[in-house]
């Protein structure tokens, strides 16, 4: 992987973490927002269930982000020192 590339991929994955953050939340509750609609749910109870989902899965999501950014990196130094070495080989 290219230091471009990785650059690349940083930003990428720090602007589409909230995105993904949101969008799995509200795909697991939507069990809860069927209730909601069929008034056998209160609002509140949607609400809080939102907020906890956003907690549980935010951490879940740049867990993972923070394990791939990290392997990234490995792979992004380790190639700068094998043409470190290769440079001074030659």
């Amino acid at each position: 992987m290219k230091r471009r590339d990785y650059r690349a991929l940083v930003v990428d994955i720090r602007r589409l973490r909230p995105v993904v953050v949101v969008v799995l939340t509200s795909f697991t509750l939507v069990p809860s927002f069927v209730e909601m609609a069929t008034q056998s749910l209160s609002a509140l109870t949607v609400l809080s269930r939102f907020a906890e989902g956003l907690v549980v899965i935010g951490a879940l999501v740049w867990g993972a982000s923070a394990v791939v950014l990290h392997y990234a990196r490995v792979q992004v130094e380790s190639e700068g020192r094998g043409d470190q070495e290769a440079g001074t080989l030659l």
